[in-house]
């Protein structure tokens, strides 16, 4: 049951943080068109991963963590990159991606480090269903 309670704990902050990139990619002053696609790949592929963790398997959790990281290098680079081509600082843009990567690195905490995730997601015995 602690198990699901941390997978709804990931899945709030995944939310939140896609909720930041999508601000992000759809602000007028983002002149990078890819961020929208970054960001609707990101929203597809944690999604299905997170329902496959929910699912209770196993490799879902690595590759959750995967497109995480990746997705926290991408959108690194995406905002590096907006800035670099503005004249002006534009904060409230990078004010938003770095909220959304800090939601990011938020829920990579317990996918890593949660032992009862790890229990609950591991090869189930012959008395589980």
């Amino acid at each position: 049951m602690w198990a699901r309670i941390w997978l709804c704990v990931v899945l709030f902050l995944i939310t939140a943080a896609h909720y930041f990139f999508y601000r992000f990619s759809s602000d007028p002053m983002n002149t990078n068109h890819v961020s929208i696609g970054v960001t609707c790949a990101g929203i597809i592929w944690t999604s299905v991963l997170w329902v496959a963790m929910w699912r209770r398997y196993m490799w879902a959790r690595y590759l959750m963590i995967t497109v995480m990281c990746l997705a926290i290098g991408g959108f690194s680079l995406l905002a590096i990159v907006v800035r670099g081509a503005s004249i002006e600082p534009l904060p409230h843009l990078m004010k938003q991606v770095v909220l959304g990567i800090l939601f990011y690195i938020a829920a990579l905490v317990p996918l890593t480090i949660s032992a009862m995730l790890r229990q609950y997601l591991g090869p189930k015995t012959a008395g589980e269903r």
